[in-house]
């Protein structure tokens, strides 16, 4: 067995119980962010300035450190990254039945007492400011999801680790825990066999080189998650010694597509910036792909890609992958 890394990497389960009827994409992804966002930039900020960046609590504040972090001056990686990675991703339950025809899928309905459980995953330095976000959590729900008609209120945050979860929060107690967050240990698993299924579990949307790719070939999804990983390394210093080689990508050209269950599926998002609605998407499904020489090279790519995703807008949920071997 591979040897297990220990990375400043936090992942956290929310449940939201639904106080009125209420109706959301199949896909809720886009709706937490920009309502978590929102809410967030609202209940911290102190100087209400319109704009983060001129801001002097913009590298200590909890919003920007999440939303919008700025990499300071006397960051290594300042010159080519003004900006950094957003420091997390969300775990997006999505629901899809057989029934939709194109590429938009139905809402998802709540009634009233129904939860939306959905999780959060933390890098490096954002883990500290965790209450503030539980607390933005609780108010945007309060405030409601979708529309201020559907409101939600949060039954219970929880710390996920590998021992079972650790409560931070619950409605009936009123009282908020904040221990330290502890390290993901991260063993990549046996991939010696010559083929792998992966399932996007969320949509996938990988752009290289401004281009959007589908389908999803194994040389694809090695260069997103290095691209992914190498952003997440310069911004962070999260993954000191691992290998993020570029012989990986020529490696994984060899490897064969053999079989595809995935589609495309088409959401829409408001933009409160643009004040537009947006068509994002990406492919959800699985893929099984083949090689003679088995994919132990990749193992540790592809279980960094399970804990942090792959491709764009994972902040938004996207990008969420699963990897077994077969």
């Amino acid at each position: 067995m591979a040897h297990a890394l220990e990375l400043p990497i936090t992942s956290y389960r929310f449940t939201l119980i639904a106080e009125t009827s209420a109706t959301l994409p199949a896909f809720p992804g886009p709706t937490l962010r920009g309502a978590l966002g929102h809410t967030l930039r609202r209940l911290v900020c102190a100087t209400r300035m319109p704009a983060c960046a001129p801001c002097p609590f913009r590298f200590t504040c909890a919003y920007p450190l999440l939303f919008e972090p700025y990499a300071p001056l006397d960051h290594p990686e300042a010159h080519r990254y003004a900006r950094l990675p957003t420091p997390f991703t969300l775990e997006i339950p999505l629901e899809l039945s057989g029934a939709w025809e194109g590429r938009q899928p139905p809402p998802r309905s709540f009634a009233p007492g129904e939860p939306l459980v959905f999780g959060m995953t933390l890098l490096g330095r954002a883990r500290e400011h965790m209450p503030y976000y539980v607390h933005a959590i609780m108010e945007m729900a309060r405030a409601g999801l979708g529309g201020p008609h559907q409101r939600f209120r949060l039954a219970r945050a929880e710390i996920l680790t590998p021992n079972g979860s650790l409560n931070l929060y619950e409605a009936d107690t009123g009282f908020l825990r904040h221990p330290p967050a502890p390290p993901t240990r991260l063993a990549p698993r046996d991939l010696s066999t010559h083929r792998v299924a992966v399932r996007f579990t969320a949509p996938a949307r990988l752009e290289l080189q401004d281009d959007l790719v589908y389908p999803v070939e194994f040389h694809h999804l090695i260069r997103a998650l290095l691209q992914r990983l190498r952003a997440l390394q310069a911004g962070y210093g999260l993954l000191e010694g691992v290998e993020l080689s570029g012989d990986l990508i020529e490696a994984a050209r060899a490897i064969r597509r053999v079989e595809d269950r995935t589609r495309w599926l088409d959401l829409r998002r408001y933009s409160t910036r643009q004040r537009t609605a947006m068509r994002v998407g990406g492919a959800v499904g699985t893929v099984i792909y083949e090689s003679p020489e088995g994919f132990q090279p990749f193992a540790l790519l592809l279980a960094l890609g399970e804990l942090l995703h792959v491709g764009k807008l994972t902040s938004m949920g996207f990008g969420r992958m699963e990897a077994d071997p077969q």
